[in-house]
């Protein structure tokens, strides 16, 4: 096993994912291409360009405002759950 199926498979089990060694070699091909673009990304001058804060040049008018309304109160929203502690929602650990 080289170092790259070495990485996979520790990043699968990371991940939560079990990557079987017939699963590998495609694993290893498709990651060899995402490296490729990667280089080609980085080839890229972007010297002179100057970063965007938000993806569009022009101003936006398809946006809408976001209001609020039709809320409920805090006590309808808990009374509809089967574990409430500090008024907020209880729910089991997902992460270990």
């Amino acid at each position: 096993m080289n170092d790259t199926e070495k990485m996979l498979k520790k990043l699968g089990l990371r991940t939560m994912f079990d990557i079987s060694d017939e699963e590998m070699p495609a694993l290893v091909e498709e990651y060899n291409i995402f490296m490729s673009h990667v280089k080609a990304l980085e080839a890229i001058d972007t010297s002179n360009v100057e970063p965007l804060a938000f993806p569009y040049e022009i101003e936006t008018t398809f946006l809408r405002e976001d209001i609020a309304d039709h809320t409920i109160s805090r006590e309808d929203a808990l009374k509809n759950t089967k574990c409430v502690k500090d008024n907020q929602i209880k729910v089991p650990k997902v992460v270990i």
